[in-house]
C-alpha cells in the first residue's frame, strides 16, 4: 500500500468516525429543545471531532495534485463530509455554551 493510499485511509477514517458518533453522543446527552442535560459527552466529543476534521482536511489537501487522478474522486466528498461534520459538532458546542455557563456555581 503506497504512503498516499495510506494517507487518503487515515483521512477517511478522521473523516467518519466522527460522523458516526454523532447520533449516539447527542443521545448520550439527552439533547433537547433547551441543551443538553448532561454536559460531559459533548464536552468529550465536541473538541475532539473538530481537531480530527481539522486533521482529516489537511491530509486531504495534502493529497491533492493538479492533474486528474482517481484519488481526486475521494478527496472532494470527504472533504465536503469533512467541513460538515465539523460545522455541525462547531454548531452542537456552540448550541452546549448557556448550559455550560448555567451549570457554574456564583456562590
Amino acid at each position: 500500500m503506497t504512503n498516499r493510499a495510506k494517507t487518503a485511509l487515515s483521512a477517511a477514517g478522521l473523516t467518519l468516525l466522527p460522523a458516526a458518533l454523532l447520533f449516539p453522543v447527542l443521545t448520550a446527552a439527552r439533547f433537547g429543545p433547551t441543551g443538553p442535560a448532561s454536559l460531559w459527552p459533548v464536552l468529550l466529543y465536541a473538541p475532539l471531532a473538530m481537531w480530527m476534521q481539522i486533521r482529516s482536511i489537511q491530509m486531504l489537501l495534502s493529497l491533492y495534485r493538479s492533474r486528474r487522478d482517481p484519488v481526486l474522486f475521494a478527496i472532494l466528498p470527504l472533504g465536503l463530509a469533512s467541513v460538515g461534520t465539523y460545522l455541525f459538532s462547531a454548531l452542537i458546542l456552540l448550541m452546549s455554551v448557556p448550559a455550560l455557563l448555567s451549570s457554574i456555581p456564583l456562590t
